[in-house]
This record gives structure tokens, C-alpha cells and sequence, in this order.
């Protein structure tokens, strides 16, 4: 009798094993897969700051004379088109005798010419008093288009936008007087912003100059203006506790974009080809990293090497072949060759 209990308990002992073996193979588990597939990843870096008008890009409206400040078409902040009026100048009264005086210059070294043209026929005067004489017109004639070039002919002279902008800095208010090259005010292309976004001090060194910026206003991230990073500044902003990067946009819909609007800056470090998974789709233990795939119904365990992350998806690395569906819900109950059945949405 107790050789007969101890031959099966031995029997017991032998097929537990592959009892277990037949259930592990038998059990299905219900996962939900998407096809494996190549693309691109970015790997980002995402800051906030706000829109300011780009000093490079900032034209100084002034006048070549002086004058008195007659009437100013708009305030700071104004959006305006092209053609718009901005200041007008009245002329101050010696500009005014400035440009009467060359004219007279000119009159007089044209009667001059021809007095001594007739001297000169008779005798009377010499060739290098005529030659004098031709002289005397032409830097009087100089003297006055220069004169009509800064404007000294028109008693009110009328600035306008150059281009669709917004108005700076303004400097002047109606009866002021301006000396000539003193700057009225400020313009600044509407299709050419700044942005200025902070990141953190340790990504400081992961910024460089070129790299492209998707810019979008916190509360309308559907619209996105493309940008580059022109410069990364050396030091934290006292203010935000940040390192500032200046962001320059060179586009059209720069223009929608008011200065001082709040916005983020996503950056991007990199870009890798390749296969690309949803982050929860790979899975970490001693072994390192891997994800399950399923292959003709069956659970395949894939060791792989994640590179970079970006909009929630890892690029990954190993030997995945194509047609491969790669498990991304119910991969935390697999294991290497269970069975396997797809969940419906």
C-alpha cells in the first residue's frame, strides 16, 4: 500500500510540470494591438513666454529736417497698413529759407553765365572765368536738389507705413519740435515677431541656435506659427527663475500673433526614423527593455532598445518585422507564447 501511494505521488510530481506547460499554452489572454509601423519622432522641449516685435526687424520714422510736429495719426500698440498715414511735419522757417536761398543761388548763377558768355564774346572776359561761370550753376543746381531731396520745397511733409506693421515706441505728440534725424516714432513688421520662452536651467545646454519652434498662443494651440531659435541666452532671468531663448518668426501668420500674447514653444532636439510604439506599449525589468508583439495569434516577448520619446510614442529597436502588431493594452498579464485574443474598442 504505501509503495503503491509513494509510485503516485512520483507520477504526480512528473506530469505537474507539463501540466503547467499545457495551461500556459491553452490560457488565452485578451490584449488590444495596433500594427507596428516606421515614422518620424521629435523629441521636444517645451517653453512659455511672450510675443514682442523683433528690434532687427524695427524701423525708426523720422524726418531728414526739422520741423514742428502738425498733426500724429496714431498711438502705441496701433495696428496699421500699408499706406497708412503716421505724422505729418511742418517745416520750420529756416528750412524754409534754406531751400529759397538755393534757389536764388541758382537763379543768379544762371545770369552770371550768360553775362559772362557775352563777355567772353567780346572779349571781354576770360575762358577760365567762363569755365567759372559753368561751375557756379552746377553746385548751385547740387545745392538745391539736395535741399528738394530733404524736402525744404514743401511746406508739410506727410510720412506713411512703408509696410502693414504696428506702431511702437512713439516719441512725439502734436507741437512738438523735432531737430532733423530725430526719431517720431517706432514701426515694427507684423510678419516678424519674437518670442521669448524660458526653460529650465539643465536644458540650457540641449538648446542651440537654428533649431526649429512650433509657437502657439496658450489658449488657441490650434493655431501654430513656425519659428528658430536665433540665440540661447548664458544666464537665468532674475523674473522667471529661467534661462530665456529667443525665438524669431518669419512667417505670415507671425501676424496673428499680438505682442504680448502668452504663448509655448515646443522645440525641437531631434528627430529618428524608425519604429515608433506607444509609450506604454514597452515594458522594463532586469532583463531590460521589451514589449510583446503577436504573431499568428501568439504572444511574442521582443527585447528592444527605446530611443528617443515624443508626442507619446518611443522609438524602438530590435528584431521586429514587419506585419508585427505590437500590444499596447493587457501586456502586463503576457507572457512569452500565451495565447492570445484582440479586444474590441
Amino acid at each position: 500500500m504505501i509503495r503503491s501511494v509513494t509510485l503516485l505521488l512520483f507520477l504526480i510530481a512528473l506530469l505537474l510540470p507539463v501540466s503547467r506547460a499545457l495551461s500556459a499554452v491553452t490560457q488565452t489572454a485578451l490584449v488590444r494591438t495596433e500594427p507596428l509601423k516606421k515614422q518620424v519622432i521629435a523629441a521636444t522641449l517645451t517653453g512659455y513666454g511672450l510675443v514682442g516685435m523683433d528690434p532687427l526687424t524695427t524701423v525708426n520714422i523720422n524726418f531728414p529736417v526739422a520741423g514742428q510736429v502738425s498733426r500724429l495719426y496714431v498711438s502705441q500698440g496701433e495696428l496699421v497698413a500699408k499706406g497708412a498715414p503716421l505724422v505729418e511735419l511742418s517745416l520750420s522757417v529756416a528750412d524754409a529759407l534754406s531751400y529759397s536761398q538755393a534757389r536764388s543761388n541758382l537763379d543768379f548763377a544762371r545770369s552770371e553765365l550768360v553775362r559772362t558768355q557775352r563777355m567772353t564774346d567780346q572779349q571781354l572776359a576770360t575762358r577760365s572765368q567762363l569755365q567759372q561761370a559753368r561751375k557756379n550753376v552746377t553746385d548751385a543746381g547740387a545745392a538745391l536738389a539736395a535741399q528738394q531731396k530733404l524736402g525744404t520745397n514743401v511746406g508739410l511733409r506727410l510720412i506713411r507705413a512703408t509696410f502693414d506693421g504696428i506702431v511702437g515706441q512713439v516719441s512725439v505728440a502734436p507741437g512738438d519740435r523735432l531737430q532733423a534725424g530725430a526719431t517720431a516714432l517706432q514701426l515694427a513688421r507684423r510678419d516678424r515677431m519674437k518670442v521669448t520662452i524660458g526653460v529650465e536651467p539643465e536644458d540650457m545646454g540641449r538648446v542651440r541656435p537654428g533649431m526649429p519652434v512650433q509657437v502657439s498662443s496658450v489658449f488657441n494651440d490650434r493655431l501654430i506659427v513656425p519659428g528658430r531659435v536665433e540665440k540661447v541666452f548664458g544666464m537665468i532671468n532674475p523674473q522667471t527663475r529661467l534661462v530665456d531663448v529667443a525665438v524669431a518668426l518669419r512667417s505670415k501668420p507671425a501676424a496673428s500673433l499680438t505682442p504680448g500674447t502668452r504663448v509655448k514653444g515646443a522645440i525641437t532636439l531631434q528627430n529618428q526614423s524608425g519604429y515608433a510604439v506607444p509609450r506604454r506599449s514597452v515594458l522594463k525589468d532586469a532583463g531590460g527593455a521589451y514589449l510583446f508583439v503577436v504573431r499568428k495569434g501568439v504572444a511574442r516577448r521582443i527585447a528592444v532598445i527605446a530611443g528617443i520619446e515624443g508626442s507619446g510614442r518611443v522609438a524602438v529597436s530590435g528584431r521586429l518585422m514587419p506585419g508585427d502588431r505590437v500590444v499596447v493594452l493587457g501586456n502586463y498579464e503576457l507572457r512569452d507564447g500565451m495565447a492570445t485574443r484582440e479586444q474590441q474598442p
